[in-house]
């Protein structure tokens, strides 16, 4: 679950959403923690937004976001918020992101209402669509106790995401400034995506699920269909190979380590084998 202290905070955006929370869909490493017994740990939130239905409440967000402490984070232009956490070294960050069939002409942004915009997402509307409540509890920071009910991106719709995200870092299109950074991410998706897989109980069903969302959007199912099998077919696949690398980074290579990361990884080719379609 999503840890202390930003859970706290969590609980009171969506208390001061209200029933606007409902249009606010948990991905991202977050998402993960509701699938993924020891998922990576992370603290930022990624929000995927629905664009229509907010553009429809009466909330009005950026003023809320205000109320509670936010600002906008320099250079983000308008959708990405943060704010200082009390008593604490640490922030709360939130990012938003929405469909991409809304974003600006010749932008990479989507507005959302006056004073707050949203990244555009690729597979977005998938993201919203496959997405299934959860509750949480805990306090609110004035020390109240307080249960709402998160949405959050299904575990076969966030594969999704990840596979979009695993190919857009890989082939490192934002230069060689960076080509560090993006190699890192790529690393990062690719573990995540077989980490989200791992762990299935029914992955004949989570096959089924992952290739009924696409009913949405065929195109977008060849593309993701493309990539998982780019990415994931052979042993030597670029997938494997960057999953591989985020096996070995910081750790000693003796040999019971090698022997390990080989049978890992012939693990994973297998159970990313099983996803593909022949």
């Amino acid at each position: 679950m999503i840890p202390e202290p930003q859970k706290t905070y969590v609980l009171e955006l969506l208390h001061a959403l209200g029933p606007a929370s409902g249009d606010f869909v948990v991905a991202g490493a977050q998402a993960m923690k509701f699938m993924v017994e020891r998922a990576r740990a992370t603290k930022d939130i990624d929000f995927v937004l629905d664009v229509v239905k907010l553009r429809g409440e009466p909330l009005q967000l950026s003023p809320r976001l205000q109320q509670l402490g936010y600002q906008v984070v320099k250079g983000s232009r308008n959708f990405q918020f943060e704010k200082p956490i009390p008593n604490s070294r640490e922030t709360m960050r939130i990012e938003f992101m929405a469909p991409d069939e809304f974003k600006r002409q010749k932008d990479f942004r989507v507005e959302i209402q006056n004073g707050v915009h949203a990244r555009a997402c690729t597979g977005g509307a998938i993201a919203i669509a496959e997405s299934e409540l959860h509750q949480l509890a805990g306090r609110l920071p004035d020390g109240s106790d307080f249960t709402a009910a998160l949405r959050v991106t299904k575990p076969h719709a966030l594969v999704m995401l990840k596979l979009l995200a695993l190919d857009d870092r890989y082939r490192n299109i934002r230069g060689p400034a960076e080509a560090r950074h993006d190699r890192e991410e790529a690393q990062t998706h690719a573990a995540d995506i077989v980490a989200i897989i791992s762990a299935q109980l029914d992955l004949a069903a989570f096959r089924k699920a992952f290739q009924h969302q696409f009913n949405l959007d065929p195109d977008l199912g060849k593309r993701v269909s493309g990539i998982l099998s780019e990415y994931f077919r052979e042993n030597v696949s670029p997938g494997l190979l960057v999953y591989e690398e985020f096996l070995v980074a910081d750790r000693p290579l003796d040999r019971d380590t090698r022997r390990e990361v080989v049978d890992e990884l012939e693990r994973a080719h297998r159970l990313m084998k099983s996803l593909l379609i022949e």
